[in-house]
């Protein structure tokens, strides 16, 4: 997907900003689609030249003037296209690079994989907090929203904590299964050469 269908979908709610913009990203759908305040930036500019928002200059005495950003119909008909258009493979492209490097995890330390595994759990912990945190919150960063907007944005807050739950008990079972092989090793008189601990 192209950041440029999040920020349209975003901007159906209200006129915003590129801060408003990013900010609203970061506090809402970041922790499965997420986006540099400079690639939010671009996105404006190429939506902007392709006729899909419209921007304008709000004067400001004493700080520096705002660019609004509003969506077009044009942009509303792209983002409604691209919404009722789902992709035959609904997961779209496979890239888990953490999983990339676990899967030649021979060529380092069981201790450094473990302690990634580690890294990895603390990541999805944090993922877990913060959709607790802000779930009601998250629904202030626009003007206008509607119980059905909120009803479907906790749908994906329910698919992010599950997925993050998942992940978690899964680096907990492959961290248990390094343990072993850990404890294995320390026992025996030689290190066995098909591990490096």
């Amino acid at each position: 997907m192209s950041l440029k269908y999040g920020l349209l979908g975003l901007l159906t709610y209200g006129s915003m900003t590129g801060y408003d913009l990013s900010l609203f990203f970061e506090k809402s759908v970041n922790y499965f689609w997420n986006a540099s305040i400079s690639q939010v930036y671009r996105d404006l500019g190429t939506l902007e030249k392709e006729g899909y928002v419209s921007a304008h200059l709000e004067v400001q005495e004493g700080r520096p003037d705002k660019k609004i950003y509003t969506i077009t119909q044009s942009g509303k008909d792209a983002f409604l296209d691209w919404l009722s258009s789902f992709p035959s493979n609904l997961t779209g492209p496979v890239r888990n690079e953490f999983q990339l490097r676990v899967f030649f995890g021979s060529h380092i330390s069981l201790k450094e994989l473990r302690f990634q595994f580690q890294r990895l759990i603390k990541e999805r912990q944090e993922t877990i907090r913060f959709l607790e945190e802000f779930k009601g919150e998250r629904h202030k960063f626009c003007n206008e929203f509607t119980d059905q907007d909120k009803f479907f944005w906790n749908l994906t807050g329910k698919m992010g904590y599950i997925v993050a739950k998942a992940s978690i008990e899964g680096a907990e079972e492959c961290i248990k299964e390094i343990d072993e092989i850990l404890e294995q090793i320390s026992k025996a008189d030689d290190n066995p050469k098909s591990f490096k601990s």
